[in-house]
């Protein structure tokens, strides 16, 4: 993939799984978004910038509705306000290239299931995904309505200590895992995209889910579908996990 800062790049999934349709994967960094999104000056620098009033006249592109404007509004920090509107931005235009291209962005609705997983309004069958970290955010979908996906981005920290190795991961994972940084937040990455694959976020206890020699197992069970991981950069991972719904 595309090691260059500040570059967006779209890829084709074309990975097995027998999938009918593509899954098309789309990572924006923030200052990429920033600078197709927003008005000169905006938004304000510094990462502890509190709570900002967005108005349209902050974006050069048309991409918010009335009623999504107000509930970016109504978050309190300027750091979940900004995720959040990078999320719409990707997972926006993607959906418009991909399924209909004459839809203005402002038209395309995004809300959330009961358990938190986002769909498209006007199509609730299309499985899609989101996903942010520090400079990243990322958006999946295929229009194939028999799949499932998920997926996660995570910027690579520091090995974890014990605590929270037991609290993330099964004891089997941690026997069959490299103990390295990489390899953990990878494992990381998969857990969390199989959980968004399953619809059901941290709704699910993680010591149900164990990613061992690249199969992912739910309540002690081999599940029969599939997990691609990348590096973007060196500085993080990002994983996609796909499957049929069944």
């Amino acid at each position: 993939m595309n090691n260059r800062p500040d570059m967006a790049y779209r890829q084709i999934i074309d990975l097995p799984g027998h999938q009918k349709q593509p899954i098309i994967l789309q990572i924006l960094t923030l200052s990429d978004i920033q600078n197709r999104v927003f008005s000169p000056g905006m938004p304000p620098e510094g990462p502890s910038m509190k709570h900002r009033e967005f108005d349209h006249a902050m974006f050069k592109t048309a991409f918010l509705s009335d009623d999504e404007r107000m509930r970016v509004n109504r978050f309190k920090a300027l750091k979940k306000q900004m995720e959040w509107i990078c999320g719409r931005f990707a997972m926006k235009i993607l959906a418009r290239d991909i399924l209909e291209p004459d839809m203005p962005l402002d038209e395309i609705r995004i809300d959330y299931r009961e358990k938190g997983a986002p769909y498209l309004v006007q199509f609730p069958k299309i499985p899609i995904s989101l996903s942010h970290s520090g400079n990243y955010t990322a958006a999946a979908i295929t229009s194939d309505p028999g799949m499932a996906l998920g997926v996660d981005i995570e910027k690579i920290g520091n090995m974890p200590d014990d605590g929270f190795m037991r609290t993330a991961f099964t004891t089997d994972e941690i026997a069959h895992m490299a103990p390295d940084a990489p390899t953990v937040f990878t494992h990381w990455t998969i857990k969390e995209a199989f959980l968004k694959f399953l619809g059901l976020g941290f709704n699910e206890s993680l010591h149900h889910v164990a990613v061992i020699h690249n199969q992912i197992y739910h309540c002690g069970q081999k599940q029969a579908i599939h997990s691609w991981s990348c590096f973007p950069d060196d500085q993080y991972v990002l994983s996609l996990v796909y499957g049929r719904k069944k």
